[in-house]
């Protein structure tokens, strides 16, 4: 369009019937823009009484509108004298050529599909409005009668009003085909990358079935190892079971030879010395003290071989699991030990313990071995302070024995539990060396493990658990210190 045209047009008013808000703003922006004067209507009806107060130079309507649509607007304004000559376009998706007769019979000069682009839109505008002079000049009414889907339309629109109708569907069925190739060229393109893209999956997929048979292959493969290595693993632990059998009867016939041929010669020792122990009244006092550590070495030696034997069983021995009330046992203890400790002050601080799951006999050993430990090496207090408590840690059950007695160098604390190892002298603290050794194999065949902190004349404090076979009851969250 001309810049003369432009102008020409500048200021034309023009009433928009639209009952979509978006709608109506967008058209009036489009035309505001290209300098005519816009006026909005929320429907036909409304738009009819704006148009007779100020006639418009041209009315755009909307197809779909309620109270009033836009076909019958258009009939409305052509039947007015006032209006007859005021140009309407219907906005409208051309549907099927039942549009077209409709718009022809209501006396539509043009059609405007939606959605439409705003610079074809402003251009018909242009073109209606230039052809406006040309309707008043040709006054010429032609009558058609049109059979159309089933119905009778009389067509008495103007010969250049129907050109123009026709033009401006034509030019929409224009507009249509365009967009039709553009999509069937997006459509071919869009197959030619999906048949790339097929034969590029189709390869990886022939690919990674590839390294899927590789993966297979290697997996039977993988699976004829793991069975051959299970046939002999299982093959070298029946071997190995029936090695441990027989080594289990060698032990327990060592066990036996060393019960009966180490006790016969103490015996002789034992017999021989009370004997002589008649006659110590003939003896020199050097003698007789020769004499006396002859009898408390053959005890000893006794005594040694008792733990020894009874150490070794222990591997041996099957576990009768019950619940049991630990407290019960510590009582047990307590009250075996009473003889012992008649003469002593001891300030017994027992807590309370739980029930748990374990073998009752293995674990009242397991206190009777610390808590005579513990009344030995306090042994030179005035006043002793023995504990038997609870705690946790790390969400685990901990039962420990607490001394104040000679306590012990902590840098020798992994040697407490080996048979025969002692920190003391004999002369300091009599002992045969077993006793932990015989707690750490109790509380390994409960799943648990055993420990000691001390310091040198501080006393010392052991530690034990019973794994997760031991399972319990009222346990009391404390941490390690008892607190």
């Amino acid at each position: 369009m001309d810049r003369t045209r432009g102008n020409f047009f500048r200021g034309a008013e023009i009433l928009i019937a639209e009952d979509s808000q978006t709608q109506a703003e967008q058209l009036s922006h489009y035309l505001s823009a290209r300098g005519f004067a816009v006026t909005v209507a929320r429907d036909g009806r409304q738009a009819l009484a704006v148009a007779l107060q100020s006639k418009p130079a041209m009315v755009i309507t909307d197809v779909v509108m309620p109270e009033m649509d836009g076909y019958t607007l258009c009939k409305e304004i052509r039947s007015l004298p006032a209006l007859k000559d005021v140009p309407v376009v219907l906005l409208t998706s051309l549907s099927g050529p039942q549009d077209i007769v409709r718009g022809l019979e209501c006396g539509a000069d043009s059609f405007i599909r939606k959605p439409y682009d705003d610079k074809y839109l402003v251009s018909r505008v242009e073109y209606i409005l230039t052809n406006v002079e040309l309707r008043k000049t040709e006054r010429l009414q032609v009558g058609v009668q049109l059979h159309f889907g089933g119905q009778t339309h009389f067509i008495t629109a103007e010969k250049q009003q129907i050109l123009d109708l026709l033009i401006s569907t034509y030019e929409s069925a224009v507009q249509i085909n365009e967009e039709l190739e553009t999509k069937q060229r997006e459509l071919q393109q869009a197959k030619e990358t999906l048949e790339v893209r097929v034969a590029e999956r189709t390869a990886e997929l022939a690919q990674a079935n590839k390294q899927l048979q590789i993966e297979l292959v290697e997996r039977k493969r993988a699976e004829e190892q793991i069975k051959k290595l299970n046939e002999d693993l299982e093959r070298r632990v029946v071997e190995r079971t029936a090695q441990l059998a027989a080594a289990n009867n060698e032990l327990e016939a060592f066990s036996y030879s060393i019960s009966h041929d180490l006790r016969a010669p103490l015996r002789h020792i034992n017999g021989y010395a009370h004997l002589i122990e008649e006659h110590s009244s003939q003896l020199d006092p050097d003698a007789q003290h020769h004499l006396k550590r002859i009898q408390e070495g053959a005890e000893k030696m006794g005594r040694m071989i008792d733990d020894l034997l009874n150490l070794a069983r222990l591997d041996r021995r099957s576990m009768a699991l019950q619940m049991t009330l630990l407290n019960s046992l510590v009582e047990n203890v307590l009250h075996d030990l009473e003889s012992e400790t008649a003469n002593r002050k001891i300030d017994w601080r027992v807590g309370s313990l739980p029930s748990v799951n374990c073998d009752p006999g293995l674990i009242q050993q397991v206190f009777a071995n610390l808590l005579s430990n513990a009344v030995k090496y306090t042994g030179r207090r005035e006043r002793a302070v023995i504990e038997i408590d609870q705690s946790t840690v790390e969400g685990q059950l901990v039962l420990f024995v607490r001394d104040n007695g000679a306590g012990f160098n902590s840098k020798y604390a992994d040697k407490l539990f080996g048979a025969f190892q002692r920190l003391h002298t004999n002369e300091e603290f009599e002992g045969t060396g077993v006793g932990l050794a015989t707690v750490q194999r109790i509380v390994r065949k409960h799943g648990g493990h055993v420990w000691a902190e001390a310091d040198t004349d501080k006393g010392a404090t052991f530690y034990f658990t019973l794994g997760e076979a031991a399972s319990m009851s009222g346990a009391v969250k404390r941490d390690a210190s008892g607190k």
